[in-house]
């Protein structure tokens, strides 16, 4: 984590793990998103190479602010501009040894935006999902390594 508040130039560190797979800080203009992918609590999952379906923390909202801050602008040609999240996956595998998450790309929009529910230990707790589009697709071996599909 450490090494990404640098390259995004954060002016203060952040502990790791209270991160939580994203955080927007209060400057807002980035927001990196990490995803345990195929290890989730939630179903988060490459659609095709360019696009993966993602689910918010528990207890979100069209109201909350990430969220609110990710839909601002959405569909205008400078949403880019405005919205940098960079996505990084860890794949299954590398979970418990490796720990390593890759860079996959830029996030150049989110659609099908929708409030959702799961139920968490016999309690319903409020989500959104969407899905997130990259910039550019993912290398064709890059994406066969991350999801273990051999067709992309």
């Amino acid at each position: 984590m450490f090494e990404v508040e640098r390259l995004l130039a954060w002016p203060k560190q952040i502990n790791g793990s209270s991160v939580g797979g994203y955080l927007l800080p209060k400057e807002g203009g980035s927001m990196p998103v990490f995803v345990k992918y195929a290890n989730s609590q939630y179903a988060d999952r490459f659609l095709n190479p360019q696009e993966m379906h993602w689910f918010s923390k528990d207890k979100r909202s069209f109201k909350s602010r990430e969220i609110e801050w990710m839909s601002q602008g959405q569909g205008d040609v400078d949403w880019g501009a405005t919205h940098f999240i960079p996505l990084f996956v860890m794949r299954k595998a590398d979970a418990e040894k490796l720990k390593m998450y890759y860079y996959v790309g830029r996030v150049g929009s989110c659609a099908n935006m929708r409030e959702t529910a799961r139920d968490n230990s016999g309690e319903t707790v409020r989500l959104v999902e969407m899905d997130l589009r990259l910039t550019k697709p993912l290398s064709t071996e890059l994406y066969q390594h991350l999801t273990g599909q051999v067709d992309a």
